[in-house]
């Protein structure tokens, strides 16, 4: 499986393990796409408001981590010979796009957040404008205990960059409050390539009143609709999605052969008819490697040339 080594500073204390000093998170490749397909989601809402252009981006959002990332002989995960094909405005693109899928992973397994979304969602609908001279910070999320959390993410095809990391934590300081309730974090973090292999930077910074810039009235039912309405438009029965009974519950499932894997949600959180649900046999046989059921409700199945053995090959040599 591969690993992640990440540096935490800045969180107070006393804060759960992991959040300071050097560690390591190991984690499925199918843990890492459901982190890719879920981060942020609602950012698309003006397309993905149409159910196939909302499966595309999941396909996209999947395709980005298959072709750009790989796993070494020691489960560290490297650039792939596509993505250091890239020129570098490319590059810089894929890299802020892994930045908010290692964003994820984080406030998943060290946060417990399940719930992320670009705040750039709620731009028409809430006064977000900031003081000028300050940038809003990328993302916005719930912990599984309600409190809520502010993330600036910056990803970097190459080495740690301070200034980077610097701005990240400034950003994270913007929120004052949201719905009146002061962020249990404000978290700045990077991603980066250290000689070729991905590593994190993240701290929490502290704040002062003087670096606030706006409250947000945003409350947990509008981030909570507006993070599984993309799901529920793409996971419809003239897309090919179907009810499937799986791992012991129900799911609405929707399986991308050409891709190797499938991704579903919770019935009970789709829009979907209550049909009977068939048995997930076939959904196994097909992407039986590796699954993983997000806290979110949200499930990933992958198929054989996502195997830690063909994550270590080359993109085009994966499903030879």
């Amino acid at each position: 499986m591969p690993e992640l080594t990440y540096s935490a500073t800045g969180f107070p204390s006393p804060s759960p393990a992991g959040l300071s000093g050097t560690n390591a998170l190991t984690f499925t490749w199918s843990e890492l796409v459901w982190a890719a397909i879920t981060v942020g989601r609602a950012g698309m809402r003006d397309v993905s408001k149409y159910g196939l252009f909302s499966a595309f981006e999941v396909v996209y959002r999947t395709a980005m981590v298959y072709a750009n990332l790989q796993e070494t002989a020691y489960s560290s995960l490297t650039r792939s010979p596509a993505y250091n094909a890239l020129d570098p405005s490319e590059k810089g693109a894929i890299s802020y796009f892994l930045g908010l899928t290692m964003a994820k992973l984080f406030a998943w397994r060290c946060l417990q957040v399940p719930w992320l979304l670009h705040l750039d969602v709620y731009r028409d609908r809430l006064d977000v404008s900031t003081e000028p001279g300050k940038s809003k910070p990328d993302l916005v999320g719930l912990d599984s205990s309600g409190s809520w959390v502010v993330v600036e993410s910056k990803g970097r095809t190459n080495d740690f960059d301070q200034r980077a990391l610097d701005k990240a934590k400034s950003q994270s300081k913007t929120v004052r409050a949201i719905s009146g309730a002061t962020p249990k974090y404000r978290v700045g973090l990077q991603s980066y390539f250290s000689d070729g292999i991905l590593r994190l930077s993240v701290d929490d910074p502290e704040s002062s009143d003087r670096e606030y810039s706006f409250d947000l009235p945003l409350t947990r039912e509008m981030l909570e609709h507006d993070y599984y309405q993309p799901f529920r438009d793409s996971l419809t029965p003239d897309s090919g999605a179907r009810r499937v009974s799986y791992a012991g519950r129900d799911y609405i499932i929707r399986p991308e052969p050409s891709f190797d894997f499938a991704f579903g949600l919770d019935a009970e959180r789709s829009a979907a008819p209550a049909e009977t649900a068939a048995e997930g046999d076939a959904i196994n046989d097909q992407f039986g490697q590796e699954h993983f059921t997000g806290p979110d409700g949200v499930l990933v199945l992958l198929g054989k040339s996502w195997s830690s053995e063909s994550m270590k090959k080359q993109p085009e040599s994966r499903r030879s």
